[in-house]
């Protein structure tokens, strides 16, 4: 992708992918909130970690472009 230029499109898409991180990242917590094995805590850790790399960088393809991303880091 070119950087710094961003058609509505692709912005739309960034954003798009970055609600569904975001509601990701809710689902992540909330089974790391029930489970208590901690091989899957570690697994969900994880991902969360992994999760939280995706939104950062998506939010820096934003930044990049310069659009303001309304969507919040965890």
């Amino acid at each position: 992708m070119h950087m710094g230029k961003l058609t509505e499109m692709e912005r739309l898409a960034i954003e798009e992918q970055l609600r569904a991180e975001e509601l990701c990242a809710r689902k992540v917590q909330l089974y790391m909130s029930v489970t208590r094995d901690p091989a899957v805590q570690s697994v969900l850790q994880q991902m969360a970690e992994k999760g939280q790399r995706h939104v950062s960088t998506l939010n820096g393809m934003l930044q990049d472009a310069g659009f303001n991303s309304s969507m919040a880091q965890h």
